[in-house]
């Protein structure tokens, strides 16, 4: 039978991006957006890492195993990292997606091994299990840049595995998860510059106009539209959310009645 989500489930998800949003931003994820996640998806610890690969480095390491929390940047390599760096390339969990596999899809560990096999794994065996490492693990990958590898990783320690209503909704939850922190990121940094005209477009933009009907209201061309709304996604990094993230500023800059916080951008 197939899994569905209840609408105390859609309720949970949305509190994950609502809360990420509200809370104050940091280089990762909001620590409520991790907060929200273990309430919607229980486990032992849960992590947020951003790897890359290409020279060795843990750029970002982020984890909440309920009776602490650590962020760190630029951590140093340990004996530990070096049996990850060597592992992991043939852990199959890792290899899915290195090796050309769906980024987007929402792994554990039992999709790729028995508890037994997974034990006799060299990565699970070598840098797991001496860091007392758990017995299922829920893998949500985000996009990141070549190289680079940027995961939320969710252990038990114990009972049962991660179920496939679990997994279902973390899929749902993946590309607002990747939201939230470009959110995070543009929040720590301030909302980009932008010029007068982009101002206005961004404004009817918000109001779900067309391009068509945005040409018309400021007689340009839809083709000058279109490279406006494109120059906004490469400072904002994203189209459809772009209006709704910028708009109280642009109703500061630009002097206007406030628009409503919707509408699709269409660049």
């Amino acid at each position: 039978m197939a899994e569905t989500v209840s609408e105390n489930d859609l309720r949970a998800l949305l509190a994950v991006v609502e809360d990420g949003r509200r809370d104050e931003p940091n280089n990762a994820l909001p620590w409520a957006t991790l907060d929200a996640l273990a309430h919607l998806v229980p486990c032992d610890e849960l992590d947020f890492a951003e790897l890359d690969r290409a020279h060795r480095r843990i750029i970002i390491s982020q984890a909440d195993d309920g009776g602490g929390r650590e962020l760190e940047f630029d951590v140093a390599e340990s004996p530990g990292s070096v049996m990850y760096w060597e592992h992991s390339p043939g852990f199959l969990p890792c290899a899915y997606t290195l090796r050309g596999g769906n980024h987007t899809r929402v792994v554990r560990w039992s999709d790729f091994y028995t508890q037994t096999e997974l034990r006799n794994t060299p990565l699970y065996a070598e840098y797991y299990r001496p860091l007392g490492g758990g017995k299922h693990c829920l893998i949500t990958t985000l996009p990141a840049a070549p190289g680079h590898t940027r995961r939320v990783l969710m252990y038990r320690d114990s009972g049962h595995d991660f179920t496939d209503r679990e997994v279902l909704m973390l899929q749902l939850l993946r590309p607002h998860l990747y939201e939230v922190y470009l959110d995070a990121q543009r929040r720590r940094n301030g909302v980009p510059r932008l010029s007068r005209r982009e101002l206005q477009v961004l404004q009817l933009a918000a109001q779900a106009l067309s391009n068509a009907d945005i040409a018309r209201e400021l007689f340009i061309s839809v083709a000058t539209v279109r490279k406006h709304l494109e120059h906004i996604y490469d400072r904002t990094g994203v189209r459809a959310a772009a209006a709704a993230l910028v708009l109280p500023q642009v109703e500061r800059a630009g002097n206007a009645p406030a628009a409503a916080p919707e509408g699709t951008i269409h660049p």
